[in-house]
């Protein structure tokens, strides 16, 4: 009697079963556990490396296409992060100094408008609105909410200048930060090659896949994000600046520009890139110079603020962030608000920086993730 001979078959290894088998999931979790303890053992000194880092991301390209024209990559390198630091340094020189001798007039001016505000606002909203109000009560209010004020500011000033740990960031952060970008761009080819190499083998053709998708949504973000807020920071700068002669046409007679305007106006651009946080912000602020300013007596510097303002958002979400971001980041805004206030909660302001590269992230591997239980459970 003939014996039938049996053949095993080895399943076939699906990239689901590598990446989602135990003993590579235990080792990830154990992998993304040290490294949170690592990063937040050393997080004070992380800033000049993370905001380096983000730097040479978002400038590799020109450095490489300064390569491809014949230039040795340091020194392709070394020209966009001159560029950078020249850029830094014409900012602290003329920057700087115009913004504190700003600053200090409207601080010599700010207990005269404080002044006749409380002389003058009750009473105004008063007829307004109609409201039986006491001015007494009212000035006695405002009078504690500015001791209050004064009392708050004054104790986060003593706590930000009691030590000198806040002047070494700061030195720390200007120092290292082109130093760092430096460094990562001159090697960032083999960066990434030894980078690629340490993942498994099996995972490599996974891993640049997803990679590349990754790049094409970070640095869509990034890149154009900058553009944006560095166009509309320029647009609020200039558009603020004309608002006292635009208002002196309309009425006649002269009218002062708005206290802080270039500088609020750069804040507000600067702010950008936290979609309606930031523009909320930066509204709101121009509103309470111009009140405390102008006080209600002419209602045209206010119309033109919320003019300049309407017109940025228009200019910024149909204009600037479809042609200098595009679609390709496709992030929902519920999605972007959660992940602005989850970094937030998380880590404070460099939280909220971090964000939205983060939620850009998990859009990328989350689909995938799920897309490989399903296929390991099926």
């Amino acid at each position: 009697m003939a014996k039938t001979r049996t053949t095993s078959v080895t399943p076939a290894i699906t990239p689901a079963a590598v990446f989602l088998s135990p003993r590579a999931i235990w080792f990830s979790l154990v992998l993304v556990v040290l490294l949170g303890l690592f990063f937040n053992a050393v997080s004070s000194i992380l800033t000049p490396f993370v905001v380096g880092l983000v730097l040479a991301y978002c400038i590799n390209p020109l450095v490489t296409s300064l390569q491809k024209m014949g230039l040795p990559r340091p020194f392709a390198a070394a020209i966009p992060v001159g560029g950078a630091v020249l850029l830094l340094a014409v900012v602290l020189v003329l920057v700087l100094p115009a913004l504190a001798e700003q600053v200090a007039s409207f601080a010599n001016r700010l207990p005269i408008y404080l002044m006749t505000l409380e002389q003058y606002l009750p009473g105004r909203l008063s007829r307004m609105l109609d409201l039986n109000v006491n001015p007494t009560s009212v000035l006695r209010q405002l009078g504690l909410l500015s001791t209050k004020g004064a009392q708050l500011t004054v104790a986060a000033l003593q706590q930000t200048l009691s030590g000198a740990l806040w002047l070494f960031n700061l030195l720390l952060l200007i120092i290292m930060t082109p130093l760092v970008a430096f460094y990562l761009l001159m090697d960032w080819p083999q960066i990434m090659q030894t980078t690629f190499k340490q993942t498994p083998k099996p995972w490599r053709a996974r891993v640049q896949q997803v990679g590349a998708a990754i790049d094409t949504k970070l640095a869509a973000y990034l890149r154009g994000t900058m553009a944006v807020c560095l166009t509309m920071g320029v647009y609020y700068a200039c558009a603020i600046t004309l608002v006292g002669p635009i208002a002196s046409m309309l009425l006649g007679a002269p009218v002062a520009g708005l206290e802080l305007g270039w500088a609020i106006g750069l804040f507000t651009g600067i702010l950008t890139f936290l979609p309606i946080i930031g523009a909320t912000m930066g509204v709101t602020l121009m509103l309470v110079v111009a009140l405390v300013q102008y006080q209600l007596q002419i209602w045209e510097p206010y119309a033109l603020l919320l003019g300049i303002f309407m017109l940025g958002q228009m200019l910024e979400g149909y204009v600037l962030t479809p042609q200098l971001v595009g679609n390709r980041v496709g992030l929902h805004p519920l999605w972007v608000i959660f992940a602005l206030m989850a970094g937030g909660a998380i880590a404070g302001i460099f939280g909220m920086l971090l964000a939205v590269p983060v939620a850009v992230i998990i859009s990328v591997l989350l689909p995938r993730l799920l897309a490989a239980w399903r296929e390991s459970v099926e």
